[in-house]
Order: C-alpha cells, then structure tokens, then sequence
C-alpha cells in the first residue's frame, strides 16, 4: 500500500447496526412457570401458571391475594386533584378558630439581642463625636519634637569600668569559698556517719575490746609454742621416718593445727574485731 498524507486524517468510525428488538409473545405481568410469588400468607402455599392457568388449583394452591397489599382501601383513595390546601386541614394553621382551646394565647417571639438603634439617634452620636473632635487641641508634631530636642539636655558618656579596682579582685571568688566549705561540711558528716556505723558494728553483733583482744593473742602464741613443741619432738620431720600412716597422720594434724592458729593471730590483729553478743 502506497503511503498518502490522507491517511494521517483520522477516518469515521463506523456505528454498527442495531439489532432487531426481541417481543416475547407472553404477557409482562405473566408469573413464571412453577411460580411461588405471593403464597406466603396464604393458608395452603404451592405452586401456580401450569399449563398456563394464572390462578390453578395445581399444587394445592388456590386463588387467594390479600386485600389492600399496594394501595390501601378503595374508600380512602383520593383524587390526584384533590390536595390538601392552605387552611383546609385540621391542625392549629387551619384557620378554623373554633379548633383552637379558648385558653391558649397567641405565640410571641422575644428578642434576644437589643433592637438597632434608630436614623435619629444615630445622627445624635454623629454630632456628639464631631462635637468632641472640634473640641482637642490640634498638635504640630514636627515643631513639638523640634523643641524637645532643643531643649533636651546632651547625655553624659560613660566612663569605663576600672576592673583592676574592682572587689575581691585576685582573689577567690566569695561563693567558691562557700561551695567548698559545704562539700568539706558533707564529707565530714558522711565519714561521721560511717564511724558510728563501723563502731556499732552488724546486728548481734558487738566490737571486742583491746584487752580481750591482746589476752586471746597471747593465748593462741602460747598454743601455737606447745604445738610446735609437740611437732619438732616427733619423729615425722623427715621423710625418712614417715614409714607409718600413723607417723602421716600426724604430721598432717600438727601442721593444720600451726596453720589455723596462725589465721587466728592473724584476724585478731586487725583494727575492729566483731564479735557475736551472746558469748
């Protein structure tokens, strides 16, 4: 096919035909074949249009419909005509003033906010405020700050600040001195406080004295001089002579004795020894 500018032009859709329109050749109104509609109020429900029939005893149903189901009764229908116009009801806009119970008064509106002031009395406040205006006093602004800075006495300039004879110059500032002297003042008290603790020493417990404290150490070296004693006169120095259980036995004990009495010294010998307050 030969290229051609008029193919550029965009060419009309073609509108397919409508196809014929299909009538059926039974009614609109027409329930199905084996209809069940509107059977549910009625005393023998079925089925009905067999073989055509609108109202068939096929089934077991019969012909039965609720009267007044669309529209309602046929003596209250009314005209499209006939509205209800304005004054022709019942209600209290009737008109009817026979309707309305002697007693009752006619409904007055209350006005909420203040009612607009009047033409006249706002041509009253017009000339009371130009009354007030041609009364003040008319100011030359430019001439009134002319004066003024005329007349205004020159500022003095400040002299500059001699820091060498200023207070406490060289020396430490007044509140480093007393933020010291506090935290001295609490470490003392916190340091007190730990005495007192370690003086009165855990529950049940109590602080031995120095006395009984040097009298059990010379008590446990006393010991210690008997054991040894013991030990250097036995046998059981040499690994020769251990030729008996016995004879290793004890060896053992003698050493294990020296051993514990020597931790006793040596826990005696601190600061602060406590000890349990019922012994």
């Amino acid at each position: 096919m030969a290229e051609s500018i008029y193919n550029l032009i965009p060419q009309p859709i073609p509108v397919p035909a409508a196809m014929q329109r299909h009538i059926s050749k039974h009614p609109g109104d027409k329930e199905p074949t084996f209809s069940t509609f509107g059977l549910t109020g009625t005393s023998k429900p079925g089925y009905k249009n067999i073989e055509g029939e609108e109202y068939g005893t096929v089934g077991g149903h019969h012909g039965y419909r609720k009267p007044h189901a669309t529209m309602g009764k046929e003596g209250n229908a009314r005209h499209p005509a006939d509205i209800l116009r304005k004054g022709t009801g019942s209600g209290a806009g009737a008109g009817d003033a026979t309707r309305m119970p002697e007693s009752a008064e006619p409904f007055k509106y209350e006005r909420v906010r203040p009612p607009l002031p009047s033409k006249a009395e706002l041509q009253e406040v017009r000339k009371l405020v130009e009354t007030q205006q041609k009364g003040r006093e008319t100011k030359n602004f430019i001439t009134s700050n002319a004066v003024e800075n005329i007349l205004a006495v020159p500022k003095r300039e400040v002299s500059g600040t001699d820091w060498l004879k200023k207070p406490h110059f060289g020396e430490v500032p007044p509140y480093l001195t007393k933020i010291k002297h506090e935290i001295a003042d609490e470490y003392e008290y916190i340091k007190s406080m730990q005495q007192q603790q370690a003086d009165e020493g855990p529950p049940g417990m109590r602080l031995m004295p120095d006395e009984e404290k040097e009298e059990l150490v010379s008590s446990l070296k006393a010991k210690w001089d008997q054991v040894n004693k013991l030990y250097q006169a036995s046998s059981v120095l040499s690994l020769a002579s251990l030729d008996t259980i016995g004879k290793v036995k004890r060896k053992e004990m003698y050493e294990a004795q020296l051993a514990q009495i020597e931790k006793d010294i040596e826990k005696l010998s601190k600061k602060s020894v406590y000890v349990s307050s019922d012994e």
